[in-house]
């Protein structure tokens, strides 16, 4: 029995050198001559991370700032005019007091009339300028909403971690994502997205993004043996523009030329004028009778059995759905790149706290158990380790509130070996402690796990250290944890 315990404590400590040496080292294996580790990096949170700000600033029409001053301009003309008249209305006053009322009721009704002729002109223009359209966009209303639609398409992309701060005087809008974010995904972010289907030849505009319902990705696996795969986008279109695309298709006649020759019409979809179904579009027949039955699906790429070419194709198809399932933005904006910001969060000291925590715990624990505390401390050791591999694969966002829940879980680990220790361990007191203390954590369990799926980042990442953190608690302890002290114990 001494023999098979030795074994046990020996398999036990070794695993926990294990554990630490590829948690805290890393797996390398070659790739292409260079060392590369295959572990998963760590998800961290934009208060560990480095940062990217982009500052978004409203474009604004020249053509109405320049009529704006023009009428500013005008209106200082007219206001000086208008002292002028005062002044010399002043000087002849005492000629004014001598004319017949007769002529003064005559001027009096003859401007009355040019000022209701000239209110009648004025008013008309102002209902259908052009200009007025183009500054009655620029208000806080379109910017909130150009907000709106900046987050809607920052979750559609799947960005998990951004914040989106607004400017309500000026319009201007700033983004802050993690740096790694692909520039790609953030220029699409705030495109204008304006969508147009249009008949080319005639340039008739058939739908607009309101035409668009619902669009689904995915990817295309039923040739992978022949040809390979291929990346799909399928646009699902609103009742109100399959019924226009029925009425087209009713009264759609194919255009003859002067030989008699039939020659089809093409469909292009645009995305801010940037075509969608490459550079000649698509047989007008062959779009009605896709989109009639509500639907158009379609590829991006070509087929391949590349999967990094695929997975990109995909990535295209992604952009476009973010930008097909939203509004497009009220209004144009021009964007300022590569303000990055670093956390105001040391790395270097978050490692310095723990670290310190780490040998206080060992000083401690040597001082007062000896032997049975070095093993102690390596029990804690192999468990931090395993819990920062279990964080790396299932990506837990590390965040400073993550970090407070991994600090949580090591230091009741400390507690519950000082209190095996003081209860001279033997496999009978192992047991009763561990249910002891899994009575305890059956409702810090349960709250974890609300807290996990709660649909917030910033709290989900601390349930779910809780989550793993119990789990690995009970499954350590009751195995590594037992075979080391207990068997030290019987010698």
């Amino acid at each position: 029995m001494k023999k098979e315990g030795s074994l046990k404590s020996i398999l036990a400590i070794l695993v926990i050198i294990l554990l630490c040496l590829i948690s805290f080292g890393g797996i390398y294996v070659k790739n292409k001559n260079v060392m590369k580790n295959i572990l998963p990096d760590y998800n961290l949170g934009m208060d560990l991370d480095t940062n990217t700000i982009f500052k978004l600033e409203v474009v604004k029409d020249e053509e109405n700032t320049s009529e704006q001053q023009d009428e500013v301009s005008s209106d200082e003309e007219t206001n000086t005019e208008e002292n002028e008249t005062e002044s010399d209305e002043d000087a002849n006053t005492e000629q004014n007091e001598t004319e017949s009322d007769e002529d003064a009721n005559t001027e009096q009704n003859e401007t009355e009339s040019d000022e209701n002729s000239s209110e009648e002109e004025n008013e008309p223009q102002q209902d259908t300028s052009e200009n007025g359209q183009a500054e009655n966009k620029y208000t806080l209303e379109n910017y909130k909403k150009a907000k709106e639609t900046i987050e809607k398409r920052l979750n559609l992309s799947n960005v998990q971690q951004y914040t989106v701060r607004l400017n309500e005087q000026t319009g201007s809008i700033f983004i802050e994502v993690p740096g790694d974010l692909d520039t790609a995904v953030v220029r699409n972010i705030f495109a204008t997205g304006k969508i147009e289907i249009k008949i080319n030849e005639t340039d008739e505009l058939i739908g607009d993004n309101n035409s668009i319902k619902k669009v689904e990705t995915g990817i295309d696996d039923t040739y992978a043996s022949y040809f390979g795969s291929v990346a799909t986008i399928n646009i699902e279109f609103s009742s109100d523009a399959v019924k226009k695309f029925k009425e087209l298709k009713k009264n759609y006649v194919i255009p003859t030329d002067e030989e008699g020759k039939q020659t089809e019409n093409t469909i292009q979809i645009y995305i801010d004028g940037s075509s969608m179904l490459g550079s000649d579009g698509m047989e007008e027949t062959e779009f009605l009778d896709s989109a009639i039955n509500g639907a158009l699906p379609l590829s991006i790429g070509s087929y391949t059995t590349d999967e990094k070419e695929l997975n990109e194709a995909l990535e295209v198809a992604n952009l476009r759905k973010a930008i097909m399932e939203t509004e497009n933005l009220p209004i144009d904006y021009t964007a300022e790149y590569g303000n990055e910001i670093h956390s105001d969060i040391n790395k270097v000291g978050i490692i310095s706290v723990f670290g310190v925590i780490l040998v206080v715990m060992f000083i401690y624990l040597v001082f007062k158990y000896k032997l049975k505390g070095i093993l102690a401390e390596l029990s804690i050791l192999g468990f931090g380790a395993l819990l920062l591999l279990v964080l790396r694969y299932t990506k837990v966002q590390i965040s400073i509130a993550t970090l407070v829940s991994i600090a949580s879980i090591l230091i009741l680990q400390f507690i519950y070996l000082i209190k095996l220790l003081n209860n001279k361990i033997t496999p009978k007191s192992f047991t009763t402690t561990t249910i002891e203390y899994t009575k305890i954590l059956i409702p810090a369990f349960i709250m974890s796990v609300v807290i996990a799926f709660a649909n917030i980042i910033e709290i989900s990442g601390f349930g779910m250290v809780i989550f793993w953190g119990i789990i690995l608690f009970e499954i350590f302890n009751n195995i590594i944890t037992k075979a080391i002290l207990t068997n030290v114990k019987n010698k």
